[in-house]
């Protein structure tokens, strides 16, 4: 590979032609060359793809989304953060390819901020190409929506002395330049570096002769991701926001970055890059401000569930990688497992900690020491995150939770074979469990122990059914709500206990007794309508009272984050509308009815 032909190439290629030549050549003997043929399909691994030549068409499944040619490049999301799309790239006409690994990537990454912050931008873009929901996605933000800068306008004719002046006293980055009322060009801090600074000029040239004329320009109803196209396109830092032909302000790339660090995934990748518990303690701001976020945008329960349980398991990984780090690698191999809400996938912000050990060998000696350490370090480092320690101490942190696969089989095998009712109670949130990190093979081992001897356990499922239908929906006689009280002096439904708890319980009695292996309430229902266990009104009817239950309760703790309270379970009704009122009595109803059903088919009671 002829060295400086790749240095030219890469010099004429942004982010690359910001650095130095002989970073660039170093950079040469790192990157591998590839001749892609006509038809042929790359999927996303981890490398950092760049196109020297040829022709090549994203695609998903259901739709080409673009095209990439000399200068673009791909799979720069999974090494942004560890979750690659169900894309491919197809070669649609004979091309070279470089390739450069992701170790010398996120080595770019760190030592360069605009490498960095390109490959942000670039993904930004990306983000939309892929056509999601306007209505519950992040990603619909529009330039009104992050513009924050104020105008400050400074006159054509003026010094680059009283520019100057006027930045440093305004505390901004740039001037718009206007003439008659009317935008004819912007003055950066990078101007007065590059082209006043490094020239010599002196301090009276007028800002006409530096500044730069007719700028790009945006309307404040167009989507962020716009803004950045056009920003990455052009290589500018500052972009006017013009409304009715009339300046109204800057958008910045500052803005756009943090507007997109803002969505799930650039947190997730965020929190796997931390080094210090410092800086994954500091988290806990950035994903309270997401959920606040994600209310504003109206997200149902499922998708900001799905969303927190990810960032969840991203600390719980990161925290356990810090850990390994201060205390050496593990003795043996070993499952960090998550149970409950986090298990399932449906946890909302005032979830607390459920987690276990699941250990190769037996927890005696050095193997005991190590991960009584390794587990309290985790534990308190989530709590530092914002994931509370668990009431119940149901946490790795405590012995009885640190068990090899012959002790945690023995644990589910006195629950199932000889179940008290009350013990069963207690434990039934063992009963949906996750493997978050560590040895898949040690975790599909118990579950399939744990799936297998409940299967047909006639007595565990009685008493699991009679605990699963033991408390009722809080709707009276005459079909109003019951109301109850917490320690706050607040009144209301416990929509959990009372509501989104009570379909989860049963729903896991069928999921045991029929062997599915899906933890997840939402999954377990299409399941057990595909194995014919429950009807499709069954499943329909449950589904529908599930969600109704879980958007209450998110509606409830999103009013508790952006008011700054105590977070609570508890809805009070008459904040609801006619249609919520009704909708939640329907759900009640519904839940009453499947409970009287898993009793005739479970405890034989008509």
């Amino acid at each position: 590979m002829p060295v400086q032909d790749v240095v030219r190439f890469l010099h004429q290629t942004p982010p690359f032609d910001d650095l130095a030549l002989h970073v660039l050549e170093e950079l040469c003997r790192d990157l591998q060359v590839y001749y892609a043929s006509q038809g042929e399909t790359l999927a996303p691994k981890n490398e950092l793809l760049l196109v020297r030549s040829g022709l090549f068409a994203l695609h998903t499944d259901q739709q080409q989304l673009s095209h990439l040619q000399s200068g673009d490049f791909y799979g720069y999301q999974l090494l942004l953060t560890g979750l690659a799309d169900q894309d491919r790239l197809i070669c649609e006409e004979d091309g070279l390819l470089y390739f450069l690994s992701q170790s010398r990537f996120d080595q770019l990454r760190y030592q360069y901020k605009n490498f960095d912050l390109f490959f942000q931008r670039l993904f930004g873009r990306r983000l939309h190409l892929y056509q999601r929901s306007q209505e519950h996605s992040t990603s619909t933000l529009k330039v009104a929506d992050l513009l924050t800068r104020r105008v400050v306008t400074i006159a054509p004719e003026q010094s680059i002395q009283q520019a100057a002046e006027l930045m440093t006293e305004q505390r901004v980055s740039c001037l718009l330049i206007e003439q008659q009322n009317e935008l004819v060009g912007i003055l950066t801090d990078r101007d007065l570096r590059s082209r006043v600074l490094a020239k010599n000029l002196p301090a009276s040239t007028q800002v006409l002769q530096v500044m730069t004329k007719n700028p790009h320009k945006i309307e404040p109803d167009r989507y962020a991701f716009e803004a950045i196209q056009l920003m990455s396109q052009h290589n500018i830092h500052h972009l006017a926001v013009e409304s009715d032909g009339k300046a109204i302000g800057v958008l910045t790339t500052t803005d756009l970055i943090r507007s997109q660090q803002e969505h799930p995934v650039f947190l997730i990748s965020h929190i796997h890059r931390q080094q210090s518990p410092a800086a994954l303690a500091d988290s806990q701001t950035q994903i309270r401000d997401l959920m606040v976020n994600l209310g504003q945008q109206k997200l149902p329960a499922s998708e900001v569930s799905s969303i927190l349980t990810s960032i969840m398991d991203a600390l719980t990984q990161s925290w356990l990688r810090l850990a390994e780090q201060q205390l050496g690698p593990a003795p043996c191999v070993y499952s960090w497992l998550c149970f409950g809400s986090q298990a399932r996938r449906d946890m909302l912000p005032s979830a607390d900690q459920d987690n276990a050990l699941l250990l190769e060998k037996e927890a005696t000696g050095p193997v005991a020491d190590y991960f009584s350490a390794l587990a309290e370090f985790v534990c308190q480092g989530l709590a530092q995150s914002g994931q509370a320690l668990c009431p119940g101490l149901i946490m790795a942190n405590q012995p009885k939770l640190r068990l090899s696969l012959k002790g945690w089989s023995a644990r589910f095998a006195h629950y199932l074979q000889s179940p008290d009712p009350q013990a069963l109670l207690d434990s039934s949130i063992f009963f949906d469990l996750r493997l978050v990190h560590g040895s898949k093979g040690l975790f599909n081992a118990l579950q399939q122990d744990v799936l297998v001897k409940a299967q047909g356990n006639e007595l565990f499922l009685f008493h699991l059914a009679r605990n699963a239908t033991e408390r009722q929906p809080p709707l009276g006689f005459f079909k109003h709500f019951l109301l109850e009280q917490d320690g706050r002096q607040r009144k209301g439904m416990d929509i959990k206990k009372r509501g989104v708890s009570l379909v989860t319980d049963l729903v896991r009695v069928y999921a045991l007794a029929h062997g599915i292996h899906a933890v997840s309430t939402r999954e377990r229902l299409a399941q057990l309508e595909q194995l014919e266990v429950i009807s499709q009104t069954q499943q329909q009817n449950l589904s529908g009272a599930y969600e109704v239950l879980a958007n209450l309760r998110w509606q409830v703790q999103w009013q508790d984050l952006q008011r700054g309270r105590h977070l609570s379970n508890l809805l009070d009704p008459t904040t609801l509308n006619l249609l919520q009122r009704h909708q939640l009595k329907d759900a009640f109803a519904v839940i009453s009815d499947e409970q009287q059903i898993l009793r005739q088919r479970f405890c034989r009671e008509y």
